[in-house]
């Protein structure tokens, strides 16, 4: 008869691969739609994108040690004058156009200025934009979302794995159960560092290959108390 502890050990890997199992069949079927996109987006004719509208917008700025945020621009200024600058490498700031990568640009007028204030016109045509640099970017965009995709199937493959094992051991101390622990661990710290670099998720990598080691202690000892026996 199996330990009170075991069985909920088995309870909880059975839970747990069946939410994994779930997690991955959503994966595969969210892999197969961006792939379907990414398709899409290379065969779209450039004529099918199409944008219309103007953008017309009067900034007036007054006062000193100006800092003020607007999205990914930034308007920064003292009593010596006034600037835009951007807080992104893809937005490119000079002195009368503000780019947006290779995509779509404002121009920029001073319409006055003086020791305390600057006004400035942004105006722009939404029809001017770079039908192939939207292709691209939507291309590019799309296809990461595929990586992250499949990084993640592969990590809830592994992850399911462990679950599983844990669902039918008669005790969690089997050399079976911590090389697939490991495995697991290893494949989340290296999820983590291919897509966001997300700190939690290495933490957890971590915890999972520290408790890997505690189980194969655990499963040493189980063989000594066997042998013992």
């Amino acid at each position: 008869m199996k330990n009170s502890n075991v069985k909920k050990i088995n309870g909880i890997g059975k839970a747990c691969s069946i939410i994994s199992l779930i997690a991955f069949i959503f994966c595969i079927v969210g892999f197969v739609s961006l792939i379907i996109a990414d398709i899409a987006i290379l065969f779209i004719p450039l004529d099918k994108i199409n944008l219309s509208g103007k953008a017309n917008a009067t900034v007036t700025i007054s006062g000193e040690d100006l800092n003020i945020g607007m999205g990914n621009i930034k308007i920064i200024g003292d009593n010596n004058g006034f600037s835009i600058e951007s807080s992104k490498d893809e937005i490119k700031v000079s002195d009368d156009k503000v780019e947006f990568g290779d995509i779509w640009s404002l121009d920029v007028e001073e319409v006055s200025s003086d020791e305390n204030s600057a006004t400035y016109n942004l105006t722009g045509d939404f029809a001017d934009f770079d039908k192939n640099a939207v292709k691209r970017e939507l291309f590019l965009k799309v296809l990461e979302a595929t990586v992250t995709v499949v990084l993640t199937a592969v990590t809830l493959f592994f992850a399911r794995r462990v679950f599983k094992a844990l669902s039918k051991c008669e005790t969690p101390f089997t050399e079976d159960i911590v090389k697939k622990m490991k495995v697991f661990g290893w494949v989340m710290i290296g999820y983590a560092v291919l897509t966001s670099l997300n700190l939690t998720i290495i933490v957890a990598g971590l915890s999972i290959l520290m408790l890997a080691y505690v189980f194969a202690h655990g499963t040493d000892l189980q063989k000594e108390s066997d042998e013992t026996l």
